[in-house]
């Protein structure tokens, strides 16, 4: 090639260079939106910067915020629907964090002795001089009271929170660890929310409540230790020692069962620790104990999303920080290709992140066939919108990735993730990958997990979920992969709970859990590493490392299909559990117009490709109410077991299993995590063990990204 043409080629490559070369759009929170958005004269807010971006159609755009807090009075919201090239949000520095924010900073000059004598004598002497007050109608913000949050309600926005060096204030509680059993039941109430109808009442059994002045919330698993409640109290006959309830709990108050207990919150007699606080919406009054005289304190603000992406593609979130919502963190509807990377989403009242649209939050149970409220943009009332149209479509997009990021404190789950859609078995492909995802559950509890997954074809990969009351993942829907997490001290309040959870629909199949590692699960009551409740069916389970997990590793509540094979069960009290329920309690489940009869004759009629996917459906009505069928237990480890199967055996199949007491060949028999021994006997007592990817088990971020 001659000079002159190459000379001749990079003049002609030149404008195709220039087309490529990217926007730059710079922000700063001591820039202004009046300005070009440039290094020497950024913008202000974020969304400024996104509708210049918005405008921009011919090249890829970043946008470059430079450290600080960006405080957000609306949610940020990016619509390109007509757009395909790359929009980039990162900090302009690697130097000092991005804070996108829901909140307001109240200065410390804001919190004053308590004004009202009467208020002041209700605060237990030891603090008296140290709980402080808010005055929050002089904030001009404005603020929400406590309301009901538990188990078959909506999903909704938090109410007003401070916290303090990021760390969220607790409700003052009573009794400050573990709970108090109810007392005998005067009026169960009637569940479901009836209107009208006479509520709950219940009698007490310690005397501390009749020292109390106004009434608590009462925070509780009532009936159910899977579904737990917070309800006010209307009133407390501290003669007779009851409470009577304000409002109804789902499945109404019983007694008599070690789970069905209850706590006290949100009472100024009650605070003794420090962080904690009570919000008094008779008086527009925050009571606090500081944790200490020096930190900074941010009042949560913001209902709506902090930023939402509504119909785009090819969008990269980077290096941001989403903190002090009252709602969700991120927002992602009708989305390809969007990324949020290297994230860090804390103290948020609702979940996380959500990735598809929900249901309308008008609580309890709204119209379930509304459309989502654009201003609401949160998961609302899906738990039931999923229980009562399993074929519903989230809009949810595909090949969205969550990945390296932390959610941290956050209320109401980690991240509510659609994707794909049930009626065509369409994939959604839509990951989250090396995650950490911990405290998750600070507000609502029951069925609010680290990942809500459903749709088709979806991943969750070595991703970390640890310290919440309640479960790690809740999947719906097919074809699914959770693999290489580390999931640990999770159900630590419930009873009849898993870790990973799905069921009451057969047609959910094709889902796989893969080489997990379950650890320090509560021995206590029933609590499960792997859950496939009520007729679950068609999953491939192996690879796994049960450890300590729970009072039972793996329950089949009467489904059939499944495959677990080349599983380490350590060090637990009972290895499976194996029903038939469907020929017991849960045989109206299979009857005619029982809920999954129903589901099935669905599928039948509006999706005939699961037949096609699926054949083992083609017999599944013909087959029930039955036993499980085609359960095939193969080429497990058993070790120090105590009780290998609860139910009947002879319902599965197994095969080349070794229940043992002695040394398998850990390389460490405490931590099974650091693998076997080149040499572990494990690999001649099981015919083609495979070597397990022990080290690529779990998140991999450094400690430091909290």
């Amino acid at each position: 090639m001659t000079k002159r043409t190459l000379l001749t080629g990079i003049i002609a490559v030149l404008p195709f260079l220039a087309m490529a070369a990217s926007l730059r759009i710079f922000v700063s929170p001591a820039g202004s939106d009046v300005q070009a958005g440039t290094s020497v004269a950024p913008l202000k807010t974020l969304q400024a910067a996104v509708r210049i971006a918005e405008r921009e159609t011919e090249r890829p755009v970043e946008i470059l915020l430079q450290p600080g807090t960006y405080p957000l009075a609306e949610t940020v919201t990016i619509r390109r629907a007509t757009h395909t090239h790359p929009l980039t949000i990162k900090p302009a520095s690697l130097h000092g964090e991005v804070v996108l924010s829901g909140g307001i900073e109240v200065p410390r000059t804001a919190l004053r002795p308590i004004t009202d004598p009467e208020q002041m004598a209700r605060v237990q002497s030891a603090v008296r001089e140290q709980v402080l007050e808010l005055d929050l109608s002089s904030l001009g913000v404005p603020w929400e009271g406590l309301h009901a949050s538990g188990f078959g309600r909506a999903s909704y926005t938090a109410w007003t929170e401070l916290f303090e060096d990021g760390e969220p204030a607790t409700l003052a509680r009573w009794p400050n660890e573990g709970w108090k059993p109810i007392g005998k039941v005067i009026k169960a109430g009637t569940g479901e929310y009836v209107k009208d109808a006479p509520l709950p009442a219940f009698h007490y059994n310690d005397p501390r409540p009749d020292t109390w002045k106004e009434e608590p919330w009462l925070r509780g698993y009532f009936t159910h230790g899977y579904a737990d409640d917070m309800i006010r109290v209307a009133r407390i006959d501290q003669k007779n020692r009851a409470f009577h309830m304000a409002e109804q709990t789902l499945y109404g108050v019983s007694t008599g069962a070690p789970w069905r207990v209850w706590c006290a919150l949100n009472l100024l007699e009650e605070i003794d620790r420090p962080g904690e606080m009570v919000l008094d919406e008779k008086r527009a009054k925050l009571y606090y104990l500081p944790r200490s005289e020096k930190s900074s304190l941010t009042l949560s603000v913001l209902e709506t999303p902090l930023l939402a992406v509504l119909n785009c593609a090819n969008v990269r979130l980077e290096g941001l920080t989403f903190a002090y919502g009252r709602g969700v963190g991120v927002y992602l509807e009708g989305t390809e290709n969007v990324t949020l990377f290297g994230c860090t989403i804390r103290d948020l009242g609702n979940v996380g992140i959500c990735v598809g649209r929900g249901v309308p939050t008008t609580p309890p149970r709204p119209d379930l066939t509304a459309q989502t409220d654009p201003t609401q943009w949160q998961p609302g009332n899906l738990l039931w919108k999923t229980y009562d149209d399993p074929l519903f479509d989230r809009n949810a997009g595909k090949h969205n990735h969550i990945v390296n990021c932390v959610i941290d404190q956050v209320g109401a789950g980690g991240i509510s993730l659609g994707g794909g859609v049930r009626r065509t078995l369409e994939r959604g492909d839509n990951v989250v990958e090396n995650c950490r995802i911990t405290r998750f559950n600070r507000i609502e509890k029951s069925y609010r997990p680290a990942i809500w997954m459903e749709g088709v074809g979806n991943r969750i990969s070595k991703c970390d979920i640890s310290d919440a009351p309640s479960m790690a993942i809740l999947f719906h829907g097919n074809d699914h992969l959770i693999e290489k997490c580390r999931i640990q001290n999770v159900c630590q309040e419930v009873n009849d709970q898993g870790a990973i959870y799905y069921g009451r629909d057969p047609s959910e199949r094709g889902n796989v859990i893969r080489y997990c590692y379950f650890h320090k699960l509560s021995p206590r009551h029933s609590v499960i590493a792997t859950y496939h409740d009520d007729g679950a069916c068609g999953s491939e389970v192996y690879g796994n490392i049960y450890h300590e997990a729970g009072s039972m590793p793996v329950l089949i509540g009467g489904g059939s299909d499944h495959i677990y094979r080349h599983n380490l069960f350590v060090d637990c009290p009972l290895g499976v559990h194996l029903d038939n329920r469907l020929q017991g309690w849960a045989r109206p489940m299979v009857a005619p117009n029982g809920i999954i009869a129903k589901r099935l004759e669905r599928i039948a009629k509006e999706c005939p490709v699961y037949h096609e996917r699926y054949p083992e459906l083609k017999t599944y009505a013909s087959e029930q109410p039955g036993p499980p069928r085609r359960v095939l237990m193969e080429g497990n480890l058993f070790y120090n077991i105590r009780q290998l199967v609860h139910g009947n055996a002879a319902w599965a199949t197994w095969k080349d299993n070794w229940v043992t007491s002695e040394d398998p060949g850990f390389i460490d028999p405490k931590n099974p995590l650091k693998g076997f021994r080149k040499d572990a006997p494990v690999y001649q007592k099981i015919p083609g063990f495979p070597r397990l990817p022990f080290a690529d088990i779990g998140c991999s971020l450094p400690p430091s990204r909290q």
